[in-house]
């Protein structure tokens, strides 16, 4: 008996990253990962579901930017290439440790893997983006849409336009990538505030995911909490994350990912093997970065680590995928005694968790997945969608300001590391509706620099950048692209007023940043 439901969701997303402009530029690799330790294995989980008649049903989000890179012919070139450098390593690998068993095996073992990722990747004519629309269209996956350049939207929204750009402009990429308007929307960082609700509802959007707090201190309260969804006053949507299902997979204490069976990601052979062996395999600069072969487990709170062992690793994602199974069993149970319609646990998740940080994600993925539909279990995998064509009827509340970032608030996205951005890019948005309302009949030059001056504004406002400077990681990088965009933007601008547009510049800027082919500046126009 179907006593209620589970919702998967993965965030797929990755921030504009094309450099052909440098020279084995570090972060395409980001991308490159991406693809190889999640994205490719995720879609051979699916086939093989699908292979062996598995009737299951999980939702995804593919954000702008990550569709355009999977789809755009320079990046595939690239990663064909770092993928056969990983295959021949693999081999030079092999042939290394064969004098060390458990090595070899794991030698081997990368080996098969790498190649078996190639020939996914040849399956879907070098073109991952086909897989996903191959899933969506036979029913198995829902994919959700997301703003344009994933821009933190509630720090935005000094400029309503700026909002109304993100969403807009995301929505039609969102159209020309999988051929229909989209149902659902991913909020970046599932950011919310009451100022998204008229623009939400302006391209069509009929829910969205929302952060636990947002639904618990909902006004009036939520009747259900974060088990049904609330409706705004407009009729969209909300669903909340559950947190008890978040913990098990994401909390540093008590989540999966740190069983000491699993493997270490931070002990990888492009740090550790002589530089001479491993340099035609790393940065050409020399500089040591991951090759994605990594033989140790982790073990534990200790520096001496012990090999990977690939099968038992595989007998703990058993475990956790049957405890995993378990609780949401009992949960529906519990829930269900107290609800007058079937409950839904959203159970929300970074993509990048399932394959780079945990390697063993995607295994997991698929093990909790036949445990479901192997088991005449109280509960189906559904879409929060077709939970919404169910049970139409909805509990009207407006849903809490908040986020999924820490303290579930915005401050991971504004402090005083970051601040600073927000100076520049409210300028230039502002600056962006001025044109937007002055140049209302542009000639063919002047639009290709409106509608360039809208990219590089788009891309300055992605929420990765001072995420990025918040944690101390690529500081470097992401404020040389945040300053990059905007004094791309500002150049433009002056040379749109002073009606001296640059044709060579101006080419250069939309050769390299290249996203949104089909953008249109007029978006930026205030609303009469």
């Amino acid at each position: 008996m179907t006593k209620g439901y589970i919702s998967i969701i993965l965030h797929s997303h990755m921030p504009f990253i094309r450099h052909p402009d440098l020279k084995d530029p570090l972060e395409e690799r980001w991308l490159f990962e991406g693809i190889s330790e999640c994205y490719i294995p995720l879609i051979s989980i699916y086939d093989k579901l699908i292979k062996d008649h598995v009737d299951f049903k999980i939702t995804m989000s593919i954000t702008p930017t990550l569709m355009t890179m999977l789809e755009d012919e320079y990046l595939n070139k690239r990663y064909l290439q770092y993928l056969k450098k990983s295959i021949e390593l693999s081999e030079k690998e092999i042939k290394r440790t064969k004098y060390n068993k458990e090595l070899a095996v794991l030698a081997k073992f990368y080996n098969e893997r790498f190649c078996k990722i190639l020939g996914v990747y040849k399956n879907y004519d070098y073109n991952i983006m086909n897989a996903f629309r191959k899933f969506h269209r036979l029913g198995y996956l829902e994919v959700l849409a997301s703003s344009a350049t994933h821009g933190l939207l509630p720090l935005l929204a000094i400029n309503p336009e700026s909002v109304k750009a993100q969403i807009g402009v995301g929505v039609q990429c969102y159209l020309e990538h999988m051929g229909h308007v989209p149902d659902g929307i991913w909020l970046p960082e599932c950011a919310y505030t009451y100022s998204l609700d008229y623009v939400l509802k302006e391209f069509g959007i009929k829910y969205f995911i929302a952060e636990n707090k947002a639904l618990v201190n909902a006004s009036p309260k939520s009747r259900y909490g974060v088990y049904a969804p609330i409706a705004l006053p407009n009729g969209i949507s909300v669903f909340g994350r559950d947190v008890e299902s978040s913990y098990q997979v994401w909390s540093d204490f008590m989540g999966y990912p740190g069983d000491f069976n699993y493997r270490e990601f931070y002990r990888d052979i492009g740090y550790e093997l002589p530089l001479e062996y491993i340099e035609p395999y790393i940065n050409e600069n020399k500089i040591r970065i991951d090759t994605g072969i990594k033989y140790y487990r982790i073990t534990g709170n200790t520096d001496n680590k012990e090999y990977y062992n690939r099968k038992r690793a595989l007998e703990k994602i058993k475990e956790h995928g049957e405890h995993f199974f378990k609780c949401r069993v009992e949960q529906i149970d519990k829930l269900s005694e107290h609800m007058d319609q079937p409950p839904i646990i959203v159970c929300p998740y970074d993509t990048e968790l399932f394959g780079h940080w945990w390697f063993e994600g995607p295994d997991f993925i698929d093990e909790f997945i036949r445990k479901t539909m192997q088991n005449n279990c109280n509960y189906k995998l559904i879409s929060p969608m077709d939970y919404l064509k169910k049970y139409p009827i909805v509990q009207c509340s407006s849903p809490c300001p908040s986020s999924w970032g820490e303290n579930g608030d915005f401050s991971v996205w504004i402090n005083p590391h970051n601040q600073w951005i927000y100076r520049e890019i409210h300028k230039c948005g502002e600056q962006m509706v001025r044109l937007s309302n002055t140049y209302t009949n542009s000639t063919d030059l002047q639009r290709r620099a409106l509608n360039q001056a809208a990219r590089e504004l788009m891309l300055a406002e992605s929420s990765d950048w001072p995420f990025i400077i918040k944690n101390n990681t690529a500081v470097e990088y992401a404020v040389k692209r945040i300053n990059n965009h905007v004094d791309r933007f500002n150049k433009l601008y002056d040379s749109i007023t002073k009606n001296a547009i640059d044709l060579k510049y101006l080419s250069q800027l939309e050769a390299l940043d290249n996203i949104f082919e089909s953008i249109d500046y007029k978006i930026y126009q205030e609303s009469k």
